[in-house]
């Protein structure tokens, strides 16, 4: 085989520019970026496949200097990265195939040309379609989307209106019992599918998330209550390390005026939007001006970001600071976290001594990350 020049297409396919002389090691293909056009190039499901058809073909036809046959098998190419909305295949040499849900792909590259191996050509082409088999999954998703939105049912609607046919026409009473647990597990799934609609939106604007947020229950928006937004924010706030403080009807501060659940909805929402509890916010902001508040201060030390003598801004782990600037920190290190230990805990009056520090001995306070001696060194130390 002879080597020979190609450029990408807009839509990803190899187009041949002009045949070159062959190299001493083996044929390849120098890719050349195309002057009308800015990589990155993109694709559907059609040109991933024919581009797909290309590589693999090239990489085959040197591998066994044999014409191409009818088919060949390939395994797909599981992505370097993935996440609710996105997936990416790193096929090296500065070249990445990225999938964006629902429908967009794209190739990114850093360089402007490059050898095809036919390593290069198998891995790309193997990534190219296992892309080909997400994005027709995409639109078969997208398509039984919009017909089941058009019609206004869904399979488990139909599945549901089946089932109560046969109960009514089942006259006998012969498959009551069964089709009357086909019901009631149809009605879970659709609450299921409704628990979703929030979840999959949650994922779509913050992919970081754990896809299936354990442990949170949501509601499709018709039927979603405070306590259930408010799981939502907590676990957002807590994921990103937001402080937070919420009270709803749940919060033992109403509990001698209002009973769990004796509100509706439209009630709470009346409730609070009272301009009583509308003044909640500057009541926190009034106690902060106040000085009885939140102490910055304490929290950058017990976080091990201001030193704990001079409260200068510190930088670095815990564990080689010691929670102190490095003029305070003592140059011998064993000292350093003797004295660091004793002074106590940020948590804790500075006074109390090492007992104030929480955690199993030879592990770290999980207050303030300052490690704790063993019990070996415990006893030493009282020896």
């Amino acid at each position: 085989m002879t080597t020979a020049r190609y450029s990408l297409a807009p839509n990803g396919l190899l187009l041949r520019r002009e045949q070159l002389s062959p190299t001493d090691q083996h044929p390849s293909i120098e890719l050349v970026r195309a002057k009308e056009f800015s990589l990155p190039v993109t694709y559907d499901s059609h040109t991933a496949r024919d581009t797909a058809a290309q590589l693999l073909g090239y990489a085959w036809q040197f591998y066994t200097q044999q014409s191409l046959p009818p088919s060949l098998p390939v395994d797909l190419l599981d992505p370097t990265n993935h996440n609710a909305t996105t997936s990416t295949w790193s096929l090296g040499t500065g070249l990445a195939l990225h999938y964006d849900a629902p429908f967009d792909a794209t190739l990114d590259t850093e360089n402007y040309t490059w050898e095809l191996t036919p390593a290069l050509a198998t891995r790309w082409g193997r990534a190219l379609l296992t892309l080909a088999a997400v994005l027709d999954d995409a639109h078969a998703v997208a398509t039984h989307a919009v017909l089941a939105n058009r019609s206004g049912t869904t399979t488990v609607d139909n599945l549901r209106d089946w089932t109560n046919r046969k109960i009514e026409d089942d006259a006998q009473n012969s498959y009551y019992p069964v089709l009357r647990e086909l019901k009631e597990a149809l009605d879970q799934e659709d609450v299921s599918v409704r628990q979703q609609t929030l979840i999959a939106a949650l994922d779509i604007a913050n992919p970081d998330l754990p896809a299936t947020l354990t442990g949170l229950r949501l509601n499709a928006d018709e039927t979603l209550t405070h306590l259930d937004a408010a799981k939502a924010i907590r676990t957002i706030a807590n994921r990103y390390g937001i402080p937070l403080f919420m009270w709803t009807e749940e919060h033992w501060w109403l509990a001698k005026h209002l009973s769990v659940g004796e509100l509706t909805e439209a009630e709470w929402r009346r409730f609070t939007n009272t301009p009583e509890i509308q003044e909640f916010p500057r009541h926190v902001e009034q106690r902060q001006a106040d000085g009885v508040g939140i102490d910055f201060e304490l929290a950058l030390k017990q976080a091990g970001l201001a030193c704990r003598e001079c409260s200068f801004r510190i930088r670095g782990e815990i564990t080689d600071t010691y929670g102190h600037c490095t003029t305070c920190l003592p140059t011998d290190r064993t000292t350093a976290l003797t004295e660091a230990l004793e002074r106590g805990c940020p948590a804790e009056p500075f006074d109390r001594g090492i007992a104030s520090h929480s955690g199993a001995p030879g592990e770290a306070c999980y207050v303030c990350g300052l490690p704790l001696p063993t019990p070996s060194r415990c006893s030493g130390e009282q020896h």
